[in-house]
């Protein structure tokens, strides 16, 4: 073998290792966590406390605990690393990832009387899954002079027009329904670059556009003024995808997304701290394929059932309320590594509100991380390194 087609191999292989660890990881994007900056430095332990207007996407139940108009917006973004862990110093591999400034949530509810009930209504915009994601890969042979740069950058996601209304019926039960208006689209772009002309430089670029409709039925349980347990169950869903490749047909099928739940516990111990709990039953082992009349099962996937832990005190800042928060999560991917092992990290949160009368500010900071095999044959271990922050406003239209 020459040298150059020594050179073309090794480049080759590990272009393709690292597009299948690419796909692999990047099963974090089917991890669904709900919406809110408050939520999200808690820990997203939020289906027990849903007290504010993201309880739309949390447990819309939880709407009745709101007593006056609110309107809140929400953006997102992220960066982070994976780190490959070469015992080989022939070859280079540098691994950075990040995420665009995006809108997270953004929504409106109004309580109203109807009778003798306390009834809350709101309308949302939210994120569901977001696969906004930008890796860049850059290869080094030094003994060959040679680098390459693989880039994968995605842009778009699952979002949902989400009307919800809450209806509380006595003072320790409440519930609520949201409907979610499936909408959004991804695209999606691959490219490889190189200094020498040995495997060539390429992009290819694809979309996809989603629409369906799913329903979440939301329950609140408030067994005493300290103490309250919430549920949120969605409802089995279609998810009408279409993926476009230019100078090709569309493709279309359906995602058919089981029975998905959240239970949360919260107990407020004080006037200025609450305690909150929740678990997350994904069970994406048990999602089917729609395609030309057949129906498959998803091979290699596995469940992503989380467990969420949240603390926030209330600190005095002069007039105004500091809020502070720091929380813990899993992160049980439905994917698998090089070994077939499940995919699973962790992540640590904190955040910060500032509560100026009937302005609300909040900010959370996301730390996820963890190891996996990347590379079964070369023995070769991924640490992967992620950062979060969320930001966001609320405002209150009169007094409580």
């Amino acid at each position: 073998m020459t040298r150059k087609s020594l050179l073309v191999l090794i480049i080759a292989i590990l272009v393709c290792s690292l597009q299948i660890s690419f796909g692999q990881s990047s099963y974090t994007e089917y991890v669904q966590n709900g919406n809110g900056a408050r939520a999200a430095g808690m820990g997203y332990a939020f289906t027990g406390l849903a007290d504010d207007a993201t309880a739309i996407s949390w447990n819309s139940a939880g709407l009745t605990q709101l007593y006056s108009p609110e309107a809140s917006v929400i953006a997102r973004f992220g960066w982070g690393s994976t780190t490959p862990e070469f015992s080989d110093p022939s070859y280079t591999v540098d691994v950075t990832s990040g995420s665009k400034f995006q809108l997270n949530f953004a929504s409106l509810a109004v309580p109203f009387n109807a009778g003798n009930l306390n009834v809350v209504g709101g309308v949302a915009y939210r994120r569901i899954y977001d696969f906004t994601m930008k890796n860049t890969v850059k290869i080094g042979l030094p003994d060959f002079n040679y680098e390459g740069t693989l880039e994968t950058d995605n842009s778009g996601g699952v979002d949902a027009i989400s009307p919800a209304v809450g209806i509380q019926f006595n003072e320790m039960f409440s519930a609520g329904v949201t409907a979610n208006i499936l909408m959004g689209s991804t695209d999606y772009k691959d490219s490889y670059m190189e200094n020498m002309d040995l495997l060539g430089s390429y992009e290819d670029k694809y979309s996809e556009e989603y629409s369906g409709v799913g329903f979440d039925i939301g329950i609140l349980v408030k067994a005493s003024p300290q103490f309250q347990l919430g549920a949120n169950l969605n409802l089995p869903a279609s998810v009408n995808i279409t993926e476009k490749y230019p100078g090709y047909s569309d493709y279309e099928y359906k995602l058919k997304v089981p029975f998905f739940y959240s239970i949360g516990a919260a107990y407020r111990a004080s006037d200025n701290v609450t305690i909150a709990a929740d678990y997350h039953a994904r069970p994406w082992s048990n999602a089917k394929v729609e395609s030309d009349g057949e129906e498959y099962d998803l091979t290699g996937v596995e469940n992503a059932n989380s467990f969420h832990a949240g603390i926030e005190y209330l600190a005095q800042a002069g007039d105004n309320v500091m809020p502070l928060r720091i929380g813990f999560y899993t992160v049980p991917t439905p994917g698998t590594d090089d070994k077939g092992d499940q995919i699973i990290l962790n992540t640590v949160t904190a955040g910060l509100g500032l509560i100026m009368g009937n302005i609300i500010l909040d900010g959370a900071f996301e730390y996820r991380f963890g190891s996996y095999s990347w590379d079964q044959t070369e023995n070769i271990d991924a640490k992967e390194a992620n950062f979060g922050i969320t930001v966001g406003g609320t405002i209150h239209f009169g007094k409580d």
